[in-house]
């Protein structure tokens, strides 16, 4: 007979580990832990233990969900003002947080600013009383220390258009807007333009330089700050070193002027009434017909001072017509190119501005960007060019140091804390 086939043949037991004795010969316990290492069991073993956890995990979760107060869904904005809670008389009931607002004043919990910015910042009570903001626009970085070379070249960060009598004008512009300063108490001067030269230049803004170069030149001695006293009959005006700042984050003439007025915000926690531009002759057009039309800032209220080079300007005036005001006149923000790319090209540094947190009342001017108009052509008139056409504060007077008062504005509210 033959043997039978090696698949037929009866196969031994094996269990997952073969070294332990016979079933027969084990303890109840062995027979236990050998029944649950074995291979399908061991498995759904580790899948019942898993899926065990997920469930408490799930568990937990929701009930940490629910034991959570809710908060109210709100669109987001820029705002950072605290949360409001609207009542049926239309005020508004703040809901203080422990944290910031434990050393904020009741202004500056309504600023809509970050309390972690607004409570390192005291004005003093004077800086309320200016209106009148004086703007100079940066053309080149002054990189020297003494003032009896600044009219050279040597000492200054300039393009070749530049070289050859400009810095004589940059000079003139700071000296006339000292002038006005002086004239005015109730004025602010703000040098503006950013670090926009690449390397090797070093990452110094147009401002600061024109601000070293005025102090340098003794134009606003550097007096000490003399406190107003409460209930005192006369006021001493602030001294002009404390009436100057600086604005240095302008990429071009349009950001001089918007940003200007924002940093005149942050200074003096309010919006000028009146603007003084002293600059190019050659760009009274540009501010006057374009730039300030966009901002929609009064023109009774706007004076432009134009002081040019010496000699023949002809070219210079063609230029600007070219590369200026025509770019402009079709594109009123400059967020199309040829200017956008100028923006580009002038922030080698990669600097950001900070006028979203600081004057959230202007976001949507900072944002805004019309389409371009594609074939327009200069009248050579004194038409304006585009308006920006939703609201802004100074339209309601300058005076507003609220963030959101004016009519047919909508007030977007939210959470400080969520940010």
């Amino acid at each position: 007979m033959l043997p039978l086939p090696s698949s037929a043949a009866a196969r031994r037991s094996r269990t997952y580990f073969p070294s332990l004795p016979n079933a027969h010969q084990l303890s109840s316990i062995q027979q236990l832990l050998q029944t649950l290492r074995s291979r399908t069991r061991l498995t759904n073993l580790a899948v019942s233990l898993l899926f065990l956890l997920l469930t408490i995990s799930i568990v937990l979760n929701v009930s940490h969900i629910l034991s959570s107060p809710a908060l109210p869904h709100r669109k987001p904005s820029l705002r950072f003002g605290p949360l409001r809670a609207k009542n049926g008389a239309g005020s508004s009931d703040v809901m203080l947080v422990e944290g910031w607002d434990n050393s904020a004043t009741p202004s500056q919990i309504d600023s809509g600013v970050p309390l972690s910015i607004e409570t390192t910042i005291e004005r003093d009570a004077r800086y309320k009383e200016l209106n009148h903001l004086i703007m100079v626009p940066g053309h080149a970085i002054w990189l020297g220390h003494d003032a009896s070379r600044a009219r050279e070249d040597d000492d200054w960060v300039l393009e070749g258009m530049q070289k050859g009598g400009s810095v004589k004008t940059y000079i003139k512009h700071i000296e006339k807007s000292v002038e006005v300063l002086r004239e005015d108490p109730q004025s602010l001067l703000v040098f503006s333009g950013g670090a926009t030269r690449p390397p090797p230049s070093p990452p110094l803004p147009e401002a600061l330089s024109y601000h070293h170069l005025a102090t340098a030149l003794d134009l606003f001695p550097p007096t000490p700050h003399q406190p107003h006293e409460p209930g005192a009959k006369v006021s001493v005006p602030l001294p002009l070193n404390f009436r100057t700042a600086t604005e240095e984050y302008a990429l071009d003439s349009y950001e001089n002027l918007l940003f200007s007025v924002a940093r005149f915000k942050e200074v003096s926690g309010r919006w000028p009434e009146k603007i003084t531009v002293v600059g190019y002759g050659m760009k009274r057009r540009r501010f006057q017909n374009l730039h300030r039309a966009a901002l929609n800032f009064p023109s009774s209220n706007f004076t432009y001072i134009g002081i040019d080079d010496e000699g023949d300007t002809t070219a210079d005036y063609a230029g600007e017509q070219k590369y200026g005001y025509s770019p402009f006149l079709s594109s009123p923000s400059g967020c199309h190119p040829p200017l956008s790319i100028k923006r580009l090209v002038r922030n080698p540094y990669m600097r950001y501005h900070p006028y979203h947190v600081s004057c959230p009342d202007i976001v949507d001017l900072l944002e805004w960007c019309p389409p371009l108009k594609s074939g327009v052509k200069d009248d050579g008139g004194e038409s304006e060019g585009e308006k920006f056409p939703g609201w802004l504060p100074w339209l309601d007077g300058g005076a507003t140091d609220g963030a959101g008062k004016g009519e047919g504005k909508d007030e977007t509210v939210w959470d400080r804390e969520r940010w």
